[in-house]
């Protein structure tokens, strides 16, 4: 069995074979070649050690970035291509879950190399120089039955290697639309505890690969089985909240008004982030929207405030899982203010005001988390969402500012307008003027705006 190898990758086949050395492209490459897929990541192995890489492919135009050497990794980088080549090894990893390895042998042979990897499907190797396949651990077979099993006959060996493997399971699994081997299932269920012992950064990034599973491979389209309320599911099973987001622990079984809501808190929360579109962001603020009720109801009764909580909550977990600070503002601020206007009695010019000052691109993201907790109860109640959309669309059409920056007048022509000095004074005219033409987008012209300040 032969793939073609891709075009891309002609000139380090050529440099390898110069060198008198096969090299295999191997893993997402390979995989995604027999599915009909587009590429993911592309990696290559070979027999040769990260010294003589580096001694010899420079003379072929490749440049080599040292990456982690002590692995047997370095980045390959020529034309606008970047490849990530690791030397045939073995591994030893010590007890606990830990991604790192505590012993790294290099080899000669892929096929010990084929064993220190997860999952069969992983481990199939193509000849850079002739597309031919090599299958040392049964992933084609893997392939054709559509499952997601360990390359080890012993599912613990690779489980209990690496920890993070168990949320790399429930990753492949929902990004394929594959079922998962029993014996793998169990072997990660009983694994999963040594999560613990994983990076915060590692487990953030498969997390969040998790939630967006249904956008990995658009063509695939979207089912039950390639679905992030799948994964959701999946890590319930698995246990690992306490690793990932504490506070489910307690939404799992907690009861809402059935006037609202036809789900416990969990089911709803999965629900949400499976209903909004296939962002990072608005994912985690799905999931999170309603993280802050557990706490809220032991602490005051009720859930009333749960926004408020839900907005601590979410700055806490997602810091604790190393998100960049610009995605964990965005994410509270969007779980904040998702309870607001909820009854549906804000007027018009209120709702044009909230909608300034979050911005247009909160206010857009702010209208389809609303959406998407409607559409997570379980009920066909809208109307609230499509008037906010309604609303959002008049201001984008007519104009509106989204801040005092779009005025058509400068501080300069204000000054002179209002015969005001720089300072607090004509900050606060500045603001006034701000909030009429939010109002009232027609006025924000300089000769309207230039009359409204003689006149106040």
């Amino acid at each position: 069995m032969n793939i073609t190898i891709p075009q891309a990758l002609r000139p380090l086949a050529e440099a390898f074979t110069k060198e008198n050395t096969e090299a295999f492209a191997v893993g997402g490459l390979v995989r995604n070649a027999l599915l009909g897929l587009p590429p993911s990541d592309i990696d290559v192995c070979s027999r040769l050690t990260p010294e003589q890489i580096v001694a010899r492919m420079p003379h072929y135009g490749i440049r080599v970035i040292e990456k982690a050497a002590e692995m047997g990794t370095v980045e390959l980088h020529f034309d606008s291509v970047i490849v990530e080549h690791t030397t045939f090894r073995r591994e030893a990893y010590a007890d606990g879950g830990e991604h790192r390895p505590r012993m790294v042998a290099f080899g000669e042979s892929l096929t010990d190399d084929a064993w220190r990897r997860d999952f069969s499907v992983n481990a199939l190797y193509a000849n850079l120089a002739t597309g031919g396949i090599s299958d040392p651990t049964g992933g084609i077979p893997d392939l054709e039955q559509q499952i997601i099993r360990t390359t080890s006959a012993d599912p613990d060996d690779i489980m209990r290697s690496d920890a993070l493997r168990v949320l790399r399971l429930v990753r492949f699994a929902c990004e394929l639309g594959f079922a998962i081997d029993e014996d793998t299932w169990q072997a990660a269920k009983r694994n999963a505890p040594k999560l613990k012992d994983i990076a915060q950064e590692r487990k953030q990034q498969e997390f969040v690969k998790i939630l967006l599973t249904d956008a990995r491979y658009p063509a695939l389209g979207r089912d039950e089985l390639r679905s992030p309320l799948r994964g959701l599911r999946l890590l319930d099973e698995l246990d690992v909240w306490d690793v990932l987001v504490p506070e489910f622990n307690l939404a799992r079984g907690m009861a809402q008004r059935p006037d609202h809501h036809r789900y416990d808190v969990l089911e709803h929360s999965f629900r949400v982030c499976a209903a909004t579109p296939p962002t990072e962001k608005l994912r985690l603020a799905g999931l999170l929207h309603d993280v802050g009720k557990p706490d809220c109801k032991r602490e005051t009764g009720v859930q009333y405030a749960h926004d408020k909580y839900g907005e601590r909550i979410s700055r806490r977990v997602l810091g604790d899982l190393r998100f960049p600070t610009k995605m964990i503002t965005e994410v509270s601020q969007l779980v904040e203010g998702h309870m607001y206007d909820i009854q549906h009695t804000a007027k018009a010019d209120t709702l044009r005001v909230k909608f300034a000052s979050w911005g247009r691109e909160r206010t857009r993201d702010q209208i389809l988390l609303r959406e998407a907790d409607i559409r997570g109860c379980g009920y066909d109640v809208d109307y609230v969402a499509q008037d906010w959309r309604a609303l959002y669309a008049t201001m984008l059409v007519d104009g509106t500012p989204f801040s005092e920056r779009e005025l058509a007048i400068t501080g300069q022509q204000l000054m002179e307008a209002s015969g005001l000095p720089e300072g607090k004074e004509l900050g606060e005219l500045k603001k006034q003027l701000f909030l009429h033409c939010v109002k009232h987008p027609k006025d924000n012209t300089l000769a309207r705006l230039t009359q409204l300040a003689k006149k106040r």
